[in-house]
């Protein structure tokens, strides 16, 4: 097995929460033409969810009052996303030590 084919098996999760905020930062705030939310396109009016991509869109375009005004816990989610990516990371190149120092 290759080793970038190793590293990307290995850190999926973080390359799937990475591609996930980075779109969610290229997606339009203002614009509600579309929607992932399953509970909104069953016709719902109220999900806990809705306003999440709003929000982290909104914080990376740096409008904190708006990213707060359209869900609360985007910053939170930001914050625990990334803290995974990084933990996901951290364990991987730990477990790569620990695997050369047995060798």
């Amino acid at each position: 097995m290759s080793k970038a084919w190793h590293f990307l098996r290995h850190n999926l999760e973080a390359f799937v929460w990475i591609i996930a905020l980075f779109s969610l930062a290229m997606t339009d705030p203002g614009c509600d033409h579309f929607s992932l939310c399953p509970l909104k396109n069953l016709g719902f009016e109220y999900c806990p969810g809705c306003g999440l991509g709003h929000s982290i869109s909104w914080f990376f375009r740096g409008e904190l009052l708006r990213s707060f005004e359209a869900h609360p816990l985007g910053v939170p989610a930001i914050v625990i996303l990334l803290y995974r990516i990084v933990n996901i990371f951290y364990k991987y190149r730990k477990d790569l030590i620990t695997q050369k120092s047995l060798t």
